[in-house]
């Protein structure tokens, strides 16, 4: 083992720091009063002490990015099927939604939506969770709680495929 990597594994060895590290040094650095999301940004390590070191800002960096370069040439195909990572998402919308708990759910769902039924899906069932969850902080709920949209099944009309 080379001398850098002793090193590197010493310095990490006993370390905290990790994605959520930057969240908890954000939170430190900017004392904000909002708790964690989680246990685990409560643990992280904050690393404010390296962002601190720096009297200016670094020159070895471009200071313009160029341009970048369009994901598509052509305009997207709204009525085509879902690809796995959309109908992941529309599975995802749905368990935010309440939907999960439908016999159809999973699989004819997703499998049945064009991309343009999918956009509106997706887009409707995170309004009616935001709308939710604001709802519930107006009535008393604690800010962190996580909305319950299963009982909003009963008060809403199913799923058009």
């Amino acid at each position: 083992m080379n001398r850098s990597a002793v090193s590197v594994f010493q310095f990490l060895s006993f370390s905290e720091f990790e994605h959520s590290s930057i969240a908890a040094t954000m939170k430190k650095m900017f004392d904000l009063s909002s708790n964690f999301l989680t246990l685990r940004d409560a643990w992280a390590g904050t690393f404010e002490h390296v962002v601190g070191q720096l009297t200016s800002p670094r020159t070895d960096c471009p200071e313009t990015l160029p341009d970048v370069v369009p994901l598509r040439s052509t305009e997207a195909n709204e009525d085509a099927g879902l690809s796995e990572f959309q109908g992941e998402v529309v599975q995802l919308a749905g368990v935010l939604n309440g939907d999960h708990f439908l016999s159809s759910f999973p699989d004819e769902m997703s499998k049945k939506m064009s991309v343009k039924q999918a956009h509106g899906y997706v887009k409707g069932a995170v309004s009616r969770f935001i709308r939710a969850s604001k709802e519930a902080i107006k009535l008393g709920a604690d800010q962190s709680a996580i909305v319950d949209m299963t009982s909003s099944l009963i008060t809403r009309s199913s799923i058009k495929n």
